[in-house]
């Protein structure tokens, strides 16, 4: 007899181990299928297949029509001599397939081209009359139809999402964060002195600062801290996937993972959306109080509307898709430590457009635009945590977001055997505080051990203008050839040009901080004796930098079992000061990229594979940001009777006498000639000067013998089929870095050299903190020195070795072990998990850092002197040692969806920062060392915070009612059962004092409390 199958495919959310079910199956050898070698690409996915007859002999020469089923694209190919056929580079979705072949019956059916991915599926032909013929004829089942094969050509491990359905099915938040913390070995990253880092995701090990995120290719990674990217709404998306590990060569400036995002385009149908989302206090918790935080005063209203409109200009040719959001956005919260009650506002709306075009067969273009810029206006009161009063006066401060970006893309098929693809584009992204009054100082008190906030007029300090401008081109084309299998060589160009103004000066010209001497005070006043330190702080101005590669990779299927990838990517980066010269140059940085996949029985259900890759990442801009600083530090003692303090403005009535080298001799932070700009005298040996507002020479801004930052990684995997619908595999990573890019101050260095050779007066220029550079930590050092030595006209260049400047190397390993399965939704049911058990070890967290909340990129704290670096080997702060992920959805009946996501993660690890015992510069940045009362706490070895549990639940109903189009409302729980865990801790063991800081160990945050979403989705 024969069976007819038109099977609905189901698009698979998992890469890697639940790739395979993408399949609807049928138990029939004579539907397995031959792998077709492909690559991977930003925006598009490849359509492959396999023409047989019933009888399982391939088809050459049959006719293949294919046609988007949102587009009307055509596209007409002919099977080669294995039957095979291919349909590289086009856009996502589903396609309508007729296959035609002499003395077979035509056969129509309908599949979906993933994202990324090589959608393969074989298509079995009856012959002409079989299907009346007799069932009893041998009793044999002729198979007709077609079926998903799987993509034995990849080696990316992560997870793949269609938004429209994940939102439909599953409890999430409405951001891509929230999406890429779906993915195994994510987990979000935590600080407990910036809040900033909770909302980023650390991918593999690595810090949230190196990931990589894309919209329809144009890369809109935030290149000043690289933490994050611009905000596009949820709706805005039509894909996403989240690349863990694994990536081939054309991917690359991420340590972590990359995020890929494909926007929504217009189709041959007319379609207008309406859609709403709401949560306020009245549908929300509230997190315990911590010491610095009054979380019972918390409150959220978070309301946005979104209209989206899409069709055809021209039927099958030229397409239109917009979207516009309104937004009404409000936060209300309090600081204990910082005396503040603010309400945050924003309402700015968001708009976006794309216009596709296919011009003919095999050719088309599209061009997306999206603006991003929004604007938080912040009013903040004073607060009594004792008496629960809010003050009635405010300070304002301004923060502006977001900006305008936008991407062409062309891709055209000339032949069956080549594809070329082109883009420009532009993103643009703003991030500037501007203060209701700047000619207000912030000034703080840090006498009591903790920080105090003293002027209710001033909350912040600095107004900082930050202005970027990512201007990129690329080149890509993809050849197919047969030599000893078939080949699928992908090669191309991918630059970018970098421009950002980024200024920063202190408001009111000066901040203040009210200090005590100590015992081991750097200034040398004596224990009890009160002093104010008075800071001076310019910054900035234009700085450029380039990122430029090449790559090549071929993907190569040996035979019907093997894939092996092979590929080489070289990238090279500059980066230059404020005056436009160049002070990081690293060339023809060579990446190799390899990879196999073995199917080890044949049979197609099985599969091992493995990868090898280096990735790395650009250097930061910072570097030129700090090239020509206005930048030091005055101390005045307190006047007879002590300060008299402004009660709203927190100045001092008067100064008393300026702390200078003489009147102090215990004064050993270096003082230097103060610069003009201060509150005291020009020109006294007095201040501690990190910049006197020169731009300083590019070639002492790093080592000679700079590498950038880069990483190896190692995956090794086994996934296999079981059945029509279920999934599982294995997966072990192995990552790890190399060579790290990161600031060093290089003073001692010189002054031990003027030492040895006999050179006094050194230590006037080179006091601690005069210069940094970027260098790779643990390696031998060459650099040219910032000015000449005294008695000498010319800047030297020395080296010193690896022993000498005290460091080790910078070390990250991380290995992860991920079980991971995946049951497909069939209509009724469907569910996926994964469960990670890692270590994440090291002495160096990664380009940002969580200990202070630094998103300085490349440039932490960590190595600016040795004794920052003691004890700083343990587990790191993204370590998680085991992670649980559930998710899934379920059909109760027609018209109403049940969805449900779990997570389950073990806690962070501490250790115990404090004040450095014997190295007065590190002693110099107060509580930053790995020392608490004088000894040793290696990272990670204290206390670990509590594990934690999060479940969220979701219901979708479809309103049975007559209206136009369908509705359906929504209503999100997060954290169903409200759980109270305890996600940052305060690691700080010594006040500034050195004495015993009493909060440590206390927590600083918690799970985010119960909340509703509620919301509609109204389609036409």
């Amino acid at each position: 007899m024969t069976l007819n199958i038109k099977q609905l495919l189901l698009h698979s959310t998992m890469i890697g181990s639940a790739a395979l079910m993408a399949v609807v199956a049928v138990p029939a050898v004579t539907l397995l299928m031959p792998t077709v070698a492909a690559a991977q690409d930003y925006t598009n996915g490849t359509l492959a297949g396999v023409v047989r007859g019933s009888d399982g002999m391939v088809l050459s020469g049959a006719a293949v029509t294919v046609r988007s089923a949102a587009q009307g694209a055509t596209r007409n190919v002919t099977t080669g001599a294995n039957g095979t056929f291919r349909i590289p580079l086009i856009p996502t979705g589903r396609y309508d397939v007729v296959v035609d072949a002499p003395g077979y019956e035509t056969l129509s059916e309908q599949v979906v081209v993933s994202l990324g991915d090589s959608s393969s599926f074989t298509f079995t032909l009856a012959a002409q009359g079989a299907a009346g013929a007799d069932s009893s004829n041998l009793g044999e089942i002729v198979v007709v139809g077609v079926r998903q094969g799987v993509d034995f050509t990849r080696t990316t491990t992560g997870l793949t999402v269609d938004v429209e359905e994940l939102t439909k099915q599953v409890p999430v938040g409405r951001s891509i964060t929230a999406v890429t913390l779906l993915a195994p070995t994510a987990t979000a990253g935590g600080s407990a002195a910036n809040s900033a880092f909770a909302g980023q995701p650390s991918i593999g090990g690595a810090s949230v600062g190196e990931n990589a995120f894309y919209v329809n290719g144009l890369n809109t990674t935030n290149f000043d801290t690289y933490v994050g990217s611009v905000t596009v709404p949820f709706d805005f998306y039509k894909t996403i996937e989240v690349k863990t590990g694994g990536y081939p060569a054309e991917f690359g400036r991420a340590l972590g993972g990359v995020i890929n995002a494909v926007t929504k385009s217009g189709t041959n149908e007319f379609k207008m959306a309406l859609h709403g989302n709401y949560t306020g206090s009245e549908l929300e918790e509230t997190s315990p109080d911590t010491f610095q935080s009054a979380n019972r005063l918390t409150e959220t209203r978070q309301a946005d509307y979104t209209l989206e409109l899409g069709g055809p200009i021209i039927r099958d040719r030229l397409f239109f898709y917009g979207l516009a959001q309104g937004r009404d956005n409000e936060s209300r919260f309090a600081s204990i430590t910082g005396n503040s009650y603010s309400v945050d506002k924003s309402d700015d709306p968001f708009y976006g457009a794309k216009v596709d075009a296919n011009l003919f067969e095999g050719h088309r273009v599209e061009l997306t635009y999206f603006d991003t810029t929004r604007e938080t206006e912040r009013n903040t009161y004073t607060f009594n945590n004792r008496t629960g009063v809010i003050g009635t006066t405010s300070n304002k401060t301004t923060f502006q977001q977001g900006g305008e970006n936008y991407v062409g893309r062309y891709t055209g098929s000339f032949t069956d055997w080549l594809t070329v693809s082109a883009a420009y584009g532009v993103n643009e992204d703003t991030n500037n505080t501007l203060p209701g009054d700047p000619s207000l100082s912030l000034v703080q008190d840090v006498r009591s051990g903790t920080t105090q906030r003293l002027s209710t007029t001033q909350a912040t300090g600095s107004q900082s203008i930050i202005d970027t401008r990512r201007e990129f081109y690329r080149a890509d084309a993809d050849v197919y050839f047969s030599i000893f299998g078939d080949h699928h060589v992908r090669f191309g160009i991918d630059n970018e040009k970098l421009e950002e103004f980024k200024v920063s000066r202190r408001n009111g010209g000066f901040n203040y901080i009210y200090r005590t001497g100590s015992a081991n005070d750097a200034r040398g006043v004596v224990p009890g004796q009160d002093y104010v330190q008075v800071t001076v702080g310019t910054f900035g101005g234009t700085i450029k930098g380039e990122n430029r590669a090449w790559y090549i990779q071929d993907s190569w299927d040996v035979n019907d079992q093997l894939n092996v990838q092979v590929g080489v990517r070289n990238d090279s980066f500059a980066a230059e000061n404020l005056a436009g010269d160049k002070s990081v140059e690293l060339n023809d940085n060579y990446a190799m990229r390899a990879g196999f996949s073995y199917d080890p029985t044949g049979n197609r259900v099985d599969r091992i594979f493995g990868s090898y890759g280096r990735y790395f990442v650009p250097p930061a801009l910072n570097l030129g940001f700090r090239s020509g600083d206005l930048f030091f530090n005055e101390y005045f003692n307190a006047p007879a009777g002590g300060f008299q303090i402004d009660p709203v403005t927190g100045l001092p009535a008067a100064l008393g006498s300026q702390i200078t080298l003489a009147s102090n001799p215990g004064y050993r932070t270096g003082p230097s000639a103060c610069p003009a700009g201060g509150r005291g005298a020009t020109g006294v040996v007095a201040c501690e000067v990190n910049g006197n507002g020169s731009v300083e020479p590019a070639i002492s801004k790093s080592a000679l013998n700079l590498d950038p930052t880069s990483e190896d990684e190692f995956v090794l995997g086994y996934e296999r089929q079981f059945g029509d619908l279920w999934s599982a595999g294995v997966t072990l990573t192995h990552r790890r870095l190399n060579n790290t890019s990161e600031d060093i101050a290089v003073d001692a260095y010189i002054n031990a050299l003027c030492a040895r050779e006999g050179i006094v007066g050194c230590e006037d220029i080179y006091f601690g903190d005069y210069q940094y550079l970027i260098a790779n930590p643990g390696r031998d050092l060459t650099f040219r020195l910032r000015d000449p030595l005294p008695g000498e006209t010319t800047s030297r260049i020395i080296t010193v070795s690896a022993q000498e400047t005290g460091y080790v190397k910078a070390v990250r390993e991380y290995t992860g072990l991920t079980f991971q399965f995946e049951r497909a939704f069939d209509g009724k049911w469907g569910l996926q998990g994964s469960y990670v058990v890692s270590k994440n070890i090291g002495n160096y967290e990664g380009t940002v850092l969580s200990d202070n909340g630094q998103t300085d990129a490349g440039s932490t704290i960590l190595f600016d002197h040795v004794g920052l670096a003691d004890n700083q080997y343990g587990l790191l702060p993204n370590h998680r040692a085991h992670q649980i992920k559930l998710f899934g959805s379920y059909q109760v009946f027609d018209g109403l969806l049940l969805g449900a996501n779990l997570r389950v993660q073990s806690g962070k690890p501490y250790g115990c920062l404090g004040v450095h015992p014997t190295d007065a510069d590190a002693a110099a940045y107060g509580v930053s060392s790995r020392f608490c009362q004088g000894i040793g706490v290696p990272r990670g070895s204290r206390f670990n915070s509590e594990w934690t549990g999060n479940l969220d639940l979701s219901v979708r109903y479809t309103v049975p009612v007559s209206l136009p189009g369908d509705l359906v409302l929504r209503a999100d729980i997060f954290n169903v059962f409200n759980e109270k865990g305890q996600t940052e801790l305060y690691e700080q063991g010594d006040l500034a004092s050195g004495a015993v800081d009493p909060n440590y160990g206390r927590p600083v945050a918690y799970q985010q409390p119960r909340f509703m979403r509620v919301g509609f989705d109204w389609a036409f």
